[in-house]
């Protein structure tokens, strides 16, 4: 900003003589120089006080002593007015005038802009001067610094958070607008203790705060004091609270559609729920939430994320029995290898679907599926199935195979097992596979046990054609005379 850089320090007598050789033509009723100072007379021969006269197009003020003033800032009821050297009325300038002993700016002048008519300007916001816009209080000094109602705050440790413009300092006082980045120390608050904080000032000069704004094509968000969210924080969207990632200091626009790994204590901190220090996968969506309590298909891939938004990973129970149902949210997770399964019987059912996420948690947490997934428990290895459009665990007959809430039943150290689920009876392989009925095929197991499947169940005794009787209890004499009893397994 180009301002009169000639301070008002003080009154130059060769200046006047100057003058006063310009007002030689006055009458002695009217100007008149006496000594080094002039004076108007009126009609009566009285000094004429504390008014504004006119001469060749310059308006000239007569002090309360009756001489013309110069050099100085003059307070005309309302307004405030200042004259030069030569006594007449600035317009249309700035001047720097001197701080008085009222002054609570640290600063050795103030700045004021006298407009058209000569008057300063005061009571504004914004005024444009020479392209630039300016602020001025209520006794027209030009506003600098952290300022508020029209207010200059700088002298409060921490005014940047309390004001609502910025006007620079000083020397230059334009009204910022656009970001700002402040690096001086905020005292006497433990929540500002970084080295340096953004700011962000519309078009209007207000500075941004406790919503998000949209700035070159990136979100960006700001507390309820204005600074620039960073890393893990709440943020408001549409009148709505959301947990968003704001990426380092240096640049903090809302990451979206992106993996984040962090630590749930930086994630969750403000909000209601407490995290551990562990670090976990989160997600951030497209439009830059955190993704929480829901299931998500990302880059072709399924993933599962708790009301803390970590992404979930092996065995894990939807509270709906499809990965794709918008309104699956995880209602249990386990380790594998932390449980049994007798354990996973009992957790699935009752609004429990078990799904299988990848155990590799730092690399790949997404949804497998298929009829033949190992899983290693607690107690043993076993065989799952899950489906491959809903990832549902299998739970009865699938492709001629049995499976009891995800796992495949099988004859482990025998060739068959007899199985009931579901009040059906099933005879099943080593390998899982469902005997099917036949009038002439029995089954004989690793202890001699022969079986056979009837419609009606499965039964069973220690000789093939007493099996094939399919009554229970009645019996099979051989040609040795050995008896053999058939009996329904149960």
């Amino acid at each position: 900003m180009r301002k009169q850089t000639k301070l008002a320090l003080g009154l130059s007598a060769a200046a006047l003589l100057a003058v006063g050789a310009s007002m030689t033509s006055f009458a002695a009723r009217g100007w008149v120089a006496e000594g080094d100072q002039w004076y108007y007379y009126d009609n009566n021969g009285d000094y004429v006080t504390d008014k504004w006269k006119s001469y060749n197009g310059n308006y000239f003020y007569l002090g309360s002593d009756g001489y013309m003033l110069t050099n100085e800032l003059i307070e005309d009821g309302n307004n405030y007015y200042y004259v030069d050297a030569n006594g007449a009325m600035v317009k249309n300038t700035w001047v720097a005038v001197p701080a008085d002993d009222s002054e609570d700016q640290d600063v050795e002048y103030r700045w004021y802009y006298f407009g058209s008519n000569g008057k300063a300007y005061k009571d504004a916001d914004k005024k444009t001067i020479n392209g630039k816009k300016y602020g001025f209080d209520d006794e027209g000094k030009m506003l600098f610094g952290f300022v508020d109602n029209r207010q200059c705050i700088n002298d409060q440790d921490d005014a940047i958070l309390n004001c609502e413009r910025y006007y620079g300092s000083n020397d230059d006082g334009a009204m910022h607008t656009g970001w700002l980045l402040y690096q001086d120390a905020i005292d006497g608050n433990d929540n500002y203790d970084d080295e340096f904080y953004w700011f962000w000032f519309d078009s209007k000069g207000l500075k941004k705060k406790d919503s998000s704004k949209k700035i070159n094509g990136k979100t960006y968000a700001f507390d309820e004091n204005g600074a620039m969210l960073k890393e893990w924080d709440i943020a408001t969207f549409s009148n709505k609270s959301t947990i968003g990632w704001f990426n380092a200091a240096e640049d903090g626009h809302l990451a979206k559609s992106t993996w984040i790994w962090a630590s749930e204590e930086d994630v969750l901190k403000g909000t209601e729920l407490e995290g551990d220090d562990d670090d976990r996968w989160f997600y951030a969506n497209k439009n830059g939430f955190l993704t929480r309590s829901q299931t998500k298909k990302i880059n072709g891939k399924w993933y599962a994320f708790d009301q803390y938004g970590r992404m979930k990973w092996g065995l894990v129970w939807l509270s709906t029995p499809s990965v794709k149902d918008s309104k699956a949210d995880v209602v249990n997770q386990k380790d594998p290898a932390d449980v049994s399964a007798d354990d996973v019987y009992e957790l699935t059912g009752d609004g429990a679907y078990l799904h299988f996420f990848s155990t590799d948690e730092e690399k790949d947490g997404s949804m497998r599926t298929g009829d033949n997934i190992k899983i290693e428990l607690y107690d043993d290895d076993y065989t799952f199935g899950f489906d491959k459009n809903s990832g549902n665990a299998y739970d009865g007959p699938h492709k001629n195979k049995l499976y009891c809430k995800g796992i495949l039943q099988k004859a482990d150290d025998n060739r068959y097992e007899a199985v009931k689920y579901n009040d059906k009876y099933y005879l099943v392989s080593s390998n899982g596979t469902i005997m099917k009925a036949s009038q002439s095929r029995t089954y004989k197991d690793s202890e001699d046990v022969y079986w056979f499947v009837a419609s009606d169940g499965l039964y069973y005794a220690d000789n093939a054609n007493a099996a094939k009787l399919a009554e229970n209890g009645e019996t099979y004499t051989d040609k040795d005379g050995n008896v053999y009893e058939c009996k329904l397994w149960k």
